[in-house]
């Protein structure tokens, strides 16, 4: 089972960071209702394809300008 540490920074609210499995962290992004023109689990699939190269991937989303907001993702082994 992937466990993954991240944060996840918004403009105005407090950064949240943690380790978290794959399913609990879909959860976490769908309860924080982000500005995204995708759904958490395809946000993090594509993340995941990033993640291959470096062990490290950023999404930086700017979808509402009023409330932009950056996920980072660590895999950990």
């Amino acid at each position: 089972m992937k466990r993954y540490l991240w944060t996840l920074d918004r403009k105005d609210q407090e950064t949240r960071s943690g380790l978290s499995t794959e399913n609990e962290l879909i959860g976490i992004l769908d309860t924080e209702a982000l500005p995204c023109v995708m759904p958490p689990d395809w946000l993090l699939a594509t993340m995941q394809m990033d993640i291959d190269g470096s062990g490290l991937a950023i999404h930086e989303s700017i979808h509402d300008p009023k409330k932009p907001w950056k996920l980072q993702l660590q895999l950990v082994a």
